[in-house]
């Protein structure tokens, strides 16, 4: 069974709400430096009365559950269906969800005590996907995915699986990132992973690490033959890295294999991949195991051409769980555009890779991209050593954004 995405939203920072605001956002110059990567107060002041939830309960409840429901409900109407049509159906929800920090920000001594009841279920990360369940009356499989930074490609993968053993016959997959307190911007600054620069530069020479960005994204997906629109065919691989010389440190091997697996699901040889959007984190480390684990598995030294990867970090931050999911956004632009989202700044490709070598270039400065492009590739690395990787590719026959 082929399963497409038949839907989409996004709450991400500076007014991003749906596609058309994110393909504008995309396609702006990368290095302007201007653009907002987290969320203001005022923007996560969300409307949670449409969702029977009352005023009490939503001052102590972690914002993330009104994105997610918000998302949820939009990505549902975008794909051309009524949320109330779903009630009772056997309808998948599935949310990678890894920081739920919004607890630290409020002073619990100051919550009258009638309130307090709403500060358990409001903050724990698993009432998420139930949440959604419950709201919208959704009976199929529910649940929140937590694999770090590839939380968003794993719910995806449970998605996809769901729909293909007959548990569902819709599902939701929603991703979410925010990071409200300075306990959770500590204890990302004490990994030394953060940028000293403030600025993302994935594979490029001054490449220093990642910025913290935040962000919702949600997808509908359907199986093929459903009669819904589809904006692309999807497959997913999941593995992890076993045994390495740390918790956190990449495995090249198994980051080949997942990319290996996700190509062999998806029916395609390697030559037939246009496009990678990547991790990308812009670390010293995990960029050159990323871009080698590319040429190994896609064969790139066999191209007539190289094989062109992009990272969307430099322009919206890590996302860490929902990473994978804008990512997989990404991915669907791309194929609607017909190019990748290149950086038009003065970077410089890292020279810590070999770029000649793997037949690999980054989309950034000049450069030439295909002249058709039906398949991207999606990667998403977690912390915990968990890897996705998706491959979204153009729905066969007449182009599904002439309806739009």
């Amino acid at each position: 069974m082929n399963v497409h995405v038949v839907g989409a939203s996004m709450f991400l920072p500076g007014g991003v709400r749906s596609r058309a605001d994110f393909g504008a956002a995309l396609f702006e110059d990368e290095d302007h430096g201007d653009r907002a990567i987290a969320f203001s107060d005022d923007e996560l002041r969300t409307d949670f009365a449409r969702f029977r939830i009352a005023p009490r309960q939503a001052r102590v409840m972690d914002p993330q559950h009104l994105l997610v429901l918000d998302c949820a409900e939009r990505a549902l109407e975008d794909a051309g269906i009524h949320p109330t049509d779903l009630a009772g159906s056997q309808t998948g929800v599935f949310v990678g969800m890894s920081e739920s920090d919004f607890v630290h920000t409020l002073d619990v001594d100051k919550i009258a005590d009638r309130n307090r009841s709403y500060l358990g279920i409001g903050n724990v990360r698993g009432a998420a996907a139930g949440r959604v369940s419950y709201t919208f009356d959704l009976h199929g499989p529910s649940w929140q995915v937590d694999t770090t930074c590839s939380s968003g490609l794993v719910a995806l993968r449970h998605g996809i699986m769901a729909l293909v053993s007959g548990d569902a016959d819709l599902a939701l997959v929603i991703a979410s990132h925010l990071v409200r307190s300075d306990f959770g911007k500590m204890i990302r600054a004490v990994t030394g992973a953060l940028s000293a620069s403030n600025s993302c530069r994935a594979f490029d020479a001054r490449a220093d690490g990642f910025t913290i960005g935040e962000g919702v994204v949600a997808v509908v997906l359907a199986p093929e033959g459903s009669g819904a629109r589809s904006l692309g065919r999807v497959h997913c691989a999941v593995n992890h890295d076993g045994r390495t010389a740390g918790l956190t440190v990449p495995n090249l091997k198994a980051q080949r294999d997942v990319l290996e697996r996700a190509l062999r699901m998806s029916g395609l040889d390697a030559s037939e991949i246009d496009y990678i959007e990547a991790h990308g984190t812009g670390t010293p480390l995990g960029d050159p195991i990323e871009v080698a684990a590319l040429a190994a598995a896609y064969r790139t030294a066999d191209r007539k051409s190289p094989l062109l990867i992009g990272s969307n970090k430099p322009r919206f931050g890590h996302l860490e769980s929902a990473s994978g999911l804008l990512s997989l956004m990404v991915a669907i632009e791309v194929l609607e555009n017909q190019r990748p989202p290149g950086r038009t700044g003065t970077g410089q490709p890292s020279e810590l890779i070999p770029w000649a070598e793997h037949n690999i270039r980054p989309a950034f400065g000049e450069f030439d991209h295909p002249d058709k492009i039906d398949n991207v590739g999606v990667s998403a690395f977690g912390l915990s050593g968990t890897n996705a990787h998706a491959i979204v590719s153009r729905p066969r026959g007449t182009s599904v954004w002439n309806s739009l």
